[in-house]
């Protein structure tokens, strides 16, 4: 497994603090960092990254950790979690679904239901992906797979109609929207979450106080509790990640069995990527 990591920073620091040469500008502002996660520069990026903090300022507006794996390290993994990677907005109840947050936590503002069908502007959805996401956490999946995975006796989640939403009202998709039936896996503590790499929120500021949360971002692979998995092929975490903040709501990680993973390597599905998830 490669682990790199990217960075956004503003243009300006990044002549003022970086060696010449690292990174590329994306725009006349901003510069695109990417570097091996275990490069000494991380660690100086990390560094200045705390420096600015102390003064209430930001050297990275953003990162992220990636991870690639070679084929054999995928099939070896008993469950890999799959990572939406064609985002999109409007989210559903900007669209007209109906949500009920009267059970919502006080503190974190997960357990809202969602109590119509999905209604999406699904002409929004990225072209030619098979998964894909809401900024509001909303997974789809094309018809092409979800009549596949039925096929082919795909368990732990049904496929709900998702409606678009038309200028003469709600008009039928080819769209399905996933929902995970199965008993959700409990995450071990061995799982990383924080802030960033630099910042793992000791002050627990984006966890949750009865304990829904495990953190704002998921820093390290998911590490899962062997006996809290059942037999299934689709899975859910049982802590959520994010933020309640206009329409971002919390997020479960979703998990994929190796059957799972063939099918779509099968289909070529498009639109995701997995990580390796450990069993402890």
């Amino acid at each position: 497994m490669r682990e790199t990591i990217e960075f956004r920073i503003d243009e300006e620091l990044a002549r003022k603090f970086l060696e010449p040469g690292v990174g590329s500008p994306i725009s006349d502002t901003l510069r695109r960092v990417v570097l091996p996660l275990n490069d000494q520069r991380v660690r100086r990026i990390g560094e200045i990254q705390r420096e600015h903090r102390a003064r209430g300022a930001f050297f990275f507006l953003y990162s992220e950790i990636h991870r690639a794996y070679s084929e054999e390290e995928l099939q070896a993994a008993e469950l890999l979690e799959l990572i939406p990677r064609a985002r999109f907005e409007p989210s559903g109840s900007m669209c007209g679904t109906e949500y009920d947050e009267s059970g919502a936590c006080e503190h974190c503002g997960s357990g809202g239901h969602q109590v119509s069908e999905l209604l999406l502007n699904t002409r929004r959805i990225p072209k030619g992906k098979d998964v894909a996401q809401t900024i509001a956490g909303e997974i789809v999946i094309s018809s092409r797979v979800v009549d596949t995975l039925v096929e082919r006796g795909i368990r732990g989640a049904e496929y709900r109609p998702v409606m678009h939403s038309g200028r003469k009202g709600p008009e039928s998709s080819e769209w399905r929207q996933l929902s995970i039936t199965s008993k959700p896996v409990a995450l071990s503590a061995q799982t990383r979450a924080g802030v960033n790499l630099f910042d793992m929120d000791e002050e627990g500021k984006h966890r949750c106080p009865k304990g829904h949360l495990a953190g704002l971002n998921q820093i390290s692979e998911l590490y899962v509790e062997r006996r809290s998995v059942e037999t299934s092929d689709w899975f859910c975490t049982d802590k959520l990640f994010g933020v309640r903040r206009g329409e971002l709501r919390p997020e479960r990680r979703v998990l994929i069995s190796q059957n799972l993973r063939q099918v779509l390597v099968d289909l070529k599905a498009k639109g995701f990527g997995l990580e390796v998830a450990h069993l402890v």
